[in-house]
């Protein structure tokens, strides 16, 4: 009974480990759905995460590269790339748009918002 219990944990925590998460579901206003792929926990509630956006009917996968600021609620991109298909990992090199990013404020009813809620409740 143990042996399988330890199984049956091993398993769901490699599940949980390669699996992106959902956070915002396609809708009728937007096709897309949206999965944060990594995330890393930096210094002062602030956060390093890798997201994707799956296209209506899988025809590209977008990824963006972000830190994100619990204690101002924003975010700042720093870099992105587009593959055609759906993709879990990203394929292709980013492009660095930290250069000429800034921390943003949030917009209401946005992915990007959605994101930095979601991020900042765990």
């Amino acid at each position: 009974m143990k042996k399988i219990s330890l199984i049956l944990i091993s398993a769901t925590l490699s599940l949980n480990l390669s699996a992106n998460t959902l956070y915002r579901a396609p809708s009728s206003g937007d096709k897309g759905a949206y999965y944060i792929v990594e995330s890393k926990s930096l210094e002062d509630n602030k956060f390093y995460v890798l997201s994707s956006r799956v296209g209506k009917n899988k025809a590209y996968t977008d990824f963006t590269k972000l830190n994100i600021d619990c204690n101002a609620m924003k975010y700042f991109e720093l870099a992105g790339s587009s593959v055609d298909g759906f993709h879990e990992q990203p394929t292709k090199k980013f492009n660095d748009w930290s250069k000429r990013s800034k921390w943003t404020s949030l917009v209401n009813g946005s992915s990007k918002s959605d994101l930095v809620h979601f991020t900042c409740k765990k």
